[in-house]
């Protein structure tokens, strides 16, 4: 058995890397980096422009690591790294091949080294990781990283338990978006850029994520006030084959702000995920006070912390 590296080749490997991911859930019950919501959000929502101009830079960015022999049918994806806003990078490994974790990190900084701008004297790379993962933690503190301290939550529930009641004011409702609705789209990106005061959000990157392959429509959902304006929205992420929903993003109006929204769309969504047969749901967030005891509200009282590391070269 022998393990190479080598670039990323669009979208066979696109699919590829959500299969590892998939497999890596299914065989640890435990979200270690990334799941299929980040990996698609990633493609489909972080780089939306790049899917409507066809450029894609971002793949000259990730490297993989595969399993090759004499007995393999195919290669097999163990390990991929990736870049996110420049000076971040994740490692997604296979739990069985953790022993090249120290060669993905070690690509990870040579990499960021080679684009390290002539003039710049520090050039900090980060990563993040949750709290259970204290073999990544040994592994990035042996290699110079600091612990940063907490960055955020990741926040669990399971559809087993009772989903709390949350009435919405007078003439209000919950509902999903209509794909093929145009003015829908356009209130959705609208609703979206007011929540994050952001001007990212258009008819074609709401369009471009309705492509991502974990994408359900009638899990994109908003809530609608009484003069038809979208006033809170999430989209939650369902993965069938690990029986996961994933809530992001999750956004209220700010002018909606305090009515119980949020809470209310969300708990609509916990009943959609049920009747799909979903076992538990997750969502991220940081450290911040209201929207902790928002999620907790809605059941999300599993929190697992999130930790930020980083080396300055």
């Amino acid at each position: 058995m022998t393990i190479v590296s080598r670039g990323y080749d669009g979208d066979k490997d696109f699919d590829r890397v959500r299969q590892l991911l998939i497999e890596s859930y299914t065989i640890t019950h435990r979200i270690h980096i990334w799941w299929l919501e980040r990996w698609e959000g990633f493609r489909f929502g972080g780089h939306a422009q790049d899917e409507i101009t066809g450029e894609r830079s971002w793949e000259a960015n990730v490297r993989l690591w595969e399993v090759v022999g004499d007995y393999a049918a195919a290669p097999k994806l163990v390990g991929v790294v990736n870049p996110e806003d420049g000076r971040d990078f994740f490692v997604h490994i296979h739990p069985s091949f953790r022993h090249i974790e120290e060669e993905m990190v070690e690509w990870a900084e040579q990499h960021h080294e080679a684009s390290r701008p002539p003039d710049i004297d520090h050039w900090p790379l980060s990563t993040f990781l949750r709290e259970h993962d204290v073999e990544r933690a040994a592994l990035l503190a042996r290699r110079g990283y600091r612990n940063l301290g907490q960055c955020g939550y990741t926040r669990r529930r399971t559809l087993s338990a009772k989903i709390p009641d949350a009435p919405l004011p007078d003439g209000f409702v919950v509902r999903n978006i209509c794909g093929a609705d145009e003015a829908d789209l356009v209130k959705r990106a609208a609703v979206a850029n007011h929540a994050f005061n952001s001007t990212r959000s258009t008819l074609q990157t709401v369009r471009v994520l309705q492509e991502a392959p974990t994408y359900r429509e009638d899990l994109d959902l908003v809530v609608v006030a009484p003069d038809g304006t979208f006033a809170a929205y999430c989209v939650i992420w369902f993965g069938e084959e690990n029986r996961i929903g994933w809530y992001e993003p999750v956004g209220t109006h700010p002018a909606y702000r305090r009515l119980g929204l949020a809470k209310a769309m969300m708990c609509d969504g916990l009943w959609r995920l049920q009747a799909l047969g979903a076992a538990e749901a997750y969502v991220g967030v940081g450290t911040g006070e209201a929207a902790n005891r928002l999620y907790e509200s809605a059941g999300f009282s599993d929190a697992i912390r999130d930790f930020h590391w980083q080396k300055t070269f």
